[in-house]
């Protein structure tokens, strides 16, 4: 729904299972493979990722009120608790976090593996982020990729309407 994921129970499950059992595990082994030496983590594991429903509000324009959008199953991140990830890294292990959290209520909630990366990043106060993707990413009005975007820059780029939708988020 406007560039934002929807994801009901149902499909949580199988998301579940697709995120942490077979994409993270496939990760960790290409790692391991190459020499690196990592561990597959869910945000549920340890309570690594607290997280909230994320309500999605839809302004409507002319003077309407906002609409409020269910979007299921779908998280944003409260909180992390990096205990687990910093006693990895202290050990030389390359954590690969699939973007699942869980509610108070224990709840699943998907979440978008940017907003997790950035939250993981802030928390354990890295000085960059780097994101990979199969999206082409952010493009200019010319259809060319924005490589690099600085904070200053993203409200400009929000207001221009080139950062929208799920983007935003």
């Amino acid at each position: 729904v406007d560039g934002m994921r929807v994801t009901d129970k149902e499909t949580m499950d199988v998301v579940e299972m697709v995120l942490v059992g077979k994409v993270n595990k496939e990760i960790v082994s290409l790692i391991n493979q190459n020499g690196g030496q990592s561990v597959g983590l869910s945000g549920k594991d340890g309570q690594l990722i607290i997280a909230s429903k994320m309500k999605y509000i839809k302004d409507k324009g002319n003077n309407q009120p906002p609409e409020i959008i269910d979007i299921g199953m779908v998280g944003q991140v409260e909180k992390v608790n990096n205990r687990v990830l910093m006693s990895l890294i202290e050990n030389q292990f390359i954590p690969v976090i699939a973007p699942v959290g869980v509610g108070e209520g224990g709840e699943t909630y998907n979440i978008n593996a940017d907003l997790v990366a950035g939250s993981i990043a802030a928390s354990l106060k890295a000085r960059k982020l780097m994101l990979l993707t199969d999206t082409a990413g952010v493009l200019d009005k010319t259809g060319d990729l924005i490589s690099s975007i600085k904070v200053d820059d993203a409200d400009r780029l929000i207001k221009a309407g080139t950062i929208k939708g799920g983007m935003i988020q």
